[in-house]
């Protein structure tokens, strides 16, 4: 695996306002053990306290929405993702019965972030591009350009732009990036031009032009100790931290990942800290050091369990599993592997619940425990049928075939390859393609007396 995906599979790369959705570890920026490990995507973030974007705060006629609204961003910055939704959705409520759109518009780009920083792509950018069109549709109405609605508009691009990101819609996602910077600098605006900058980085990161996105992760870490808002500045470090470990840095990035972690202790975000303390365990798991590289994660799956993010959870228990097994600890490792399961399903979290069964399978095969294999990737087949992916379909066939095998069911193991072969010829991987009809080859021969 190169090194590239190997981190980003695995880091937890600050999300827009949070920190990694690398990539079952931790995860590409989103982020499911390599560097796309959990890079927290850092998420972006333009509240500061006392004072929002369109002042909601400082509106004396709705004391109640309003004191209610600054609960969700404390809820928010600790972390606390759940208990922030269902305050923004109540203050949305209010608000829509005000009739206000501007600070419905506010309302719902957090909202929007929160979604994404649970894993609900699909919902956040729904809602996101509501916020952004709530937002152009003011200041298009507004006599002169309002640099209040430029705000909410740069903002909701960054959003929208780290979703599009997360789906692996990079150069959408550029485009997006750079649009909210021409604003946030047109208008003078340091948060959101430390945002757009960051995500910047994190988009040419992904493409592997890593003096550039260093250039502008700079660029954001200078802007963002101006601004002193600790929280963005400590997903800026996470991202830096992650791009040097990606470049071989090591002694940098655990340095990085230390004064980040810091900066998320001192503003008391239990999630931007598990996911600190993840890519600091993937850090020293990196270096050899197992021992040291459980303790961090420990750690932090007991924090993001507490906290009931069950996705990043659920992460951390499938890297704990991983490394129970390369030390040959079978028992720690199945027990990890079934926390993952169990913590996948409360996530809904179908690539985290796929890497459990198959993780669980491969643990069961080597053991020679070959029908408790077989239930577990008969299990992962189930989830990758619902979601239609034809290639892990046809790997988990074939891995279900040599299962059938070891079993002594030739005609089943021989079966289940045919149905593999079928589906691999239509994703047109040739190498998989010719492993599996050795397979069948092998085996026919091996019914009809052959050698």
């Amino acid at each position: 695996m190169n090194k590239l995906l190997f981190f980003q599979k695995w880091f937890f790369f600050l999300k827009p306002f949070d920190i990694l959705t690398v990539g079952s570890g931790v995860l590409q920026v989103s982020l499911s053990l390599g560097i796309s490990w959990f890079l927290l995507h850092a998420r972006p973030f333009n509240f500061l306290f006392g004072q929002s974007t369109l002042t909601l705060a400082q509106t004396s006629s709705q004391p109640n929405v309003n004191a209610l609204f600054l609960t969700g961003i404390e809820q928010f910055r600790q972390g606390l993702f759940p208990e922030a939704l269902a305050t923004f959705q109540t203050v949305l409520e209010q608000q829509q019965k005000q009739g206000n759109p501007a600070e419905i518009a506010e309302t719902l780009n957090y909202i929007g972030e929160v979604y994404s920083n649970l894993g609900n792509d699909s919902e956040a950018l729904k809602v996101l591009q509501q916020a952004l069109n709530f937002y152009r549709q003011l200041n298009q109405k507004a006599a002169t350009p309002n640099p209040a609605y430029q705000k909410g508009i740069s903002r909701s691009l960054n959003l929208i732009g780290f979703v599009y990101r997360n789906q692996n819609q990079v150069s959408e996602a550029l485009k997006l990036h750079q649009e909210a910077l021409q604003i946030a600098q047109l208008i003078n605006d340091p948060v959101n031009i430390g945002e757009s900058l960051h995500n910047l980085a994190s988009n040419y990161t992904t493409l592997k032009q890593y003096d550039q996105a260093l250039k502008l992760y700079q660029q954001a870490r200078t802007i963002r100790e101006q601004v002193g808002d600790k929280r963005d500045l400590s997903r800026t470090l996470n991202n830096l931290a992650a791009l040097y470990l990606i470049q071989g840095d090591n002694q940098k990035a655990l340095e990085i990942y230390q004064q980040a972690l810091a900066l998320r202790r001192q503003i008391g975000d239990q999630a931007g800290v598990g996911r600190l303390l993840s890519n600091m365990g993937l850090l020293y798991r990196q270096l050899g050091d197992q021992g040291q590289a459980l303790v961090y994660l420990k750690q932090a799956s007991e924090l993001m369990t507490r906290i009931e993010d069950h996705s990043s959870a659920a992460k951390i228990y499938n890297l704990i599993g991983a490394i129970h097994e390369n030390s040959k600890q079978t028992e720690q490792a199945l027990i990890s592997y079934q926390k993952a399961i169990e913590l996948s399903k409360l996530a809904n979290d179908q690539d985290n619940l796929t890497t459990a069964f198959n993780n669980l399978a491969t643990v069961y095969y080597r053991q020679g425990q070959y029908s408790e294999a077989l239930e577990a990737y008969q299990r992962a087949l189930s989830v990758y049928k619902t979601l239609n992916n034809q290639v892990e379909i046809g790997t988990t066939l074939n891995l279900i075939g040599e299962v059938y095998e070891r079993l002594g069911n030739y005609p089943q193991a021989l079966q289940t390859w045919k149905e593999a072969l079928a589906i691999l010829q239509q994703t047109g991987n040739q190498k998989a393609i010719q492993e599996t009809q050795r397979s069948i080859d092998s085996l026919q021969k091996k019914q009809q007396g052959g050698v």
